[in-house]
């Protein structure tokens, strides 16, 4: 019986894979449907064998993660306009506040997510300046 208030593990019908083998070989999915939610790991600015793309500049990394993200949720017929709550994670802050504009320009078609960055001393991969973990909603 669980715990009143705990949290459940994935299951297997709720995972959803962008790169499959990359990500079973970490340990990890993509995204995780939850009832009307869709819970997107972090998404990283790389390429399909985990090169960095766009080394050293945020603005070019940014471009990166969210044509990442928008290829996610294009595989559950969802896009930016589904997404409710962003967290960002950067190696440096003052540099996303540099390139704010063009992150900005990926939400000009559609309300913008409730969203926190937050400075960090290093990412998953090294030369990666930004990791954005989302959370969607279908509308029905």
């Amino acid at each position: 019986m669980p715990v009143h208030g705990a949290l459940a593990m994935a299951t297997a019908d709720q995972v959803i894979h962008f790169n499959e083998p990359v990500e079973k070989s970490l340990g990890f999915a993509a995204m995780v449907k939850t009832g009307p939610f869709i819970h997107l790991s972090g998404v990283l600015s790389i390429d399909e064998q985990l090169n960095v793309v766009a080394p050293g500049d945020m603005a070019g990394q940014i471009e990166r993660v969210y044509d990442l993200l928008e290829a996610t949720l294009a595989l559950v017929r969802a896009d930016l306009s589904n997404v409710v709550s962003e967290t960002i994670f950067v190696t440096d802050i003052q540099a996303l506040a540099a390139a704010a504009a063009t992150r900005t320009k990926r939400y000009a078609a559609c309300a913008p997510p409730a969203s926190t960055a937050v400075q960090v001393s290093g990412l998953f991969l090294p030369g990666c300046l930004i990791e954005l973990q989302a959370i969607a909603q279908f509308r029905g």
